[in-house]
């Protein structure tokens, strides 16, 4: 069995190679060719400390598998990661154990990857005005996903850190894929005025603008709200989407706080959402048809994008000898 550490995974994915895996995985899901299952759900002592278990099996890859995901914002009084991650790769043939993969890289690759896709297909063409509400580890593979499908002029920040904030636009002049200015605003309602994408990446349990500040033609990523106790995008701005797409809808509805408050609310119905991202990836309905339509990418987390990024990272990672052997 292999196991790939962190630090393998990083050696063995680039962001080109998530955001064709991801692409691929949104389309095999829409044409039924993985299966997966509803996710389970553990609140961990704490009760804002969730651990989240998801699977996958495929039919067009010989692989199936299951991926551990903890969110635990207590860890910052331990000067730890909030978000952790590990995935086990089966043959689907035999059963055996192939892989175990640590995946908090990798999720924030893969997250960072479905978000560039649902940009590439929901964001105006010329949208160039980047904003990024929250500034930790997760935005970095935002911003990297996204700058390739977009020519960005200006990215734009905001975190209640603001040595985060400083941190995260020194790591900014390290991966531009191209010469644009970074700008730390004071407010998060300041930093998405007149933006062309938002993205929001926090953990945050309740809204983190106002969606007054929002222009017509925004495409906004919600990134951070994956269980029902989180909301990142206030209900006045689901209502004021004409698309709401997510990764697979009945997970949407079951654990996404931005959809289940307004839901709860009787501001919106079920009908509210629009399609899963991989229809519009296989070509079955339309994304973005309209300049001035308001657009959200509702991301919760989907198994198979996950193990279709785990299964690239086992091959690439076999090829190039990345990564430990170990008897089981």
């Amino acid at each position: 069995m292999l196991f790939l550490s962190e630090s393998d995974v990083k050696k063995a994915l680039t962001m080109d190679d998530v955001i064709e895996s991801v692409e691929g995985a949104y389309r095999d899901y829409s044409k039924k060719l993985v299966d997966v299952p509803s996710r389970i759900t553990l609140h961990v002592r704490d009760e804002n400390n969730d651990a989240i278990f998801l699977t996958a099996n495929y039919h067009s890859m010989p692989f199936y598998g299951i991926k551990q995901a903890s969110s635990f914002p207590s860890n910052v009084r331990k000067g730890k990661e909030t978000v952790l991650a590990d995935i086990h790769l089966y043959s689907a043939d035999t059963g055996e154990a192939l892989a175990v993969v640590s995946a908090t890289y990798l999720t924030a690759l893969k997250t960072g990857a479905a978000s560039a896709i649902a940009t590439k297909f929901l964001a105006k063409e010329e949208a160039c005005i980047l904003a990024i509400i929250g500034t930790g580890a997760q935005a970095r593979t935002q911003l990297d996903g996204i700058q390739r499908v977009r020519r960005l002029k200006e990215v734009r920040l905001f975190d209640l850190d603001l040595e985060k904030a400083e941190k995260f636009q020194r790591y900014i002049e390290e991966i531009k894929n191209r010469d644009y200015n970074t700008i730390i605003t004071n407010s998060a309602n300041e930093c998405i005025e007149s933006a062309d994408i938002v993205t929001t990446v926090t953990t945050s349990s309740r809204p983190v603008f106002d969606g007054k500040y929002l222009g017509d033609g925004i495409h906004i990523n919600a990134v951070g709200s994956f269980t029902p106790n989180m909301q990142e995008i206030d209900s006045d701005t689901v209502m004021k989407a004409k698309k709401i797409v997510t990764d697979i809808q009945k997970e949407s509805w079951a654990v996404a706080g931005d959809l289940l408050v307004p839901l709860k609310e009787g501001k919106i119905t079920q009908e509210k959402m629009y399609a899963e991202l991989g229809d519009i990836v296989a070509g079955k309905i339309p994304g973005r048809e309209d300049e001035k339509e308001v657009t959200i990418y509702e991301s919760v987390g989907f198994a198979a994008l996950d193990i279709a990024v785990a299964i690239t990272a086992y091959r690439k990672s076999l090829t190039a000898g990345i990564g430990s052997i170990v008897e089981q």
